[in-house]
């Protein structure tokens, strides 16, 4: 499996379970699908990482979809804006490469690990610590393909024992697909146009349910 097929498949998996939210709450499978994306894009968070030429460029598209989201993402969720708050699950991998510099740069940058988990939670972000130490952890095992599910399961365990839920144990499947990541690139979409359907499926989402709702 392509990293191409990947994001596809991160992609759609999320938009299942963006849909389940907003028009299908009675469905809990949808949102059960839905898990698996988010470890899907930490995991191509961590290869991107290791393969990218420009580490400021990739920071940079982040920063900007993170920013251009966060609207719509807001009305999707909470049906009204709550003010400036790092929400989506953008600002949340931004984050997640900063801890992975630390982690790449050692030493005592491998503090910025914890401090940037205990901030994702602390902050509000998307999955808070689970999501930077599932990134970081990723990268650490790059290339250990028994560790792909190790990582996934105990990272997973912990954050919905933190949280006292079994909700995201969902996201331990992901490994399936994980597992045949052959790692070549594949044949990708246009380079935006990922970063571009992330903002504009919420805001299509936003726009069919406040005409359902005749607001």
């Amino acid at each position: 499996m392509t990293s191409a097929a990947l994001q596809w498949l991160a992609f759609f998996t999320m938009l299942i379970d963006h849909m389940g939210y907003t028009f299908f709450p009675a469905l809990p499978m949808l949102r059960a699908v839905g898990r698996l994306s988010f470890p899907i894009f930490a995991f191509l968070l961590s290869e991107g990482f290791a393969h990218t030429s420009n580490l400021k460029k990739y920071a940079a598209r982040l920063l900007f979809f993170a920013l251009l989201a966060e609207i719509p993402y807001q009305l999707m969720i909470y049906h009204r804006l709550i003010g400036l708050r790092p929400s989506n699950i953008l600002f949340a991998l931004l984050l997640s490469l900063g801890a992975l510099c630390c982690a790449r740069r050692g030493g005592p940058w491998y503090l910025g690990v914890p401090a940037l988990a205990l901030l994702a939670q602390a902050g509000g972000f998307s999955y808070g610590f689970y999501g930077v130490l599932l990134v970081v952890l990723f990268y650490v095992f790059r290339g250990r393909r028994w560790a792909i599910p190790l990582v996934l399961a105990s990272c997973t365990l912990l954050y919905c024992a933190y949280h006292h839920s079994l909700f995201q144990i969902w996201a331990i499947f992901a490994a399936v697909p994980l597992l045949f990541y052959n790692g070549q690139r594949g044949r990708r979409a246009p380079r935006y146009l990922l970063y571009i359907l992330y903002p504009a499926h919420l805001a299509v989402l936003v726009c069919l349910y406040f005409l359902q709702r005749g607001i």
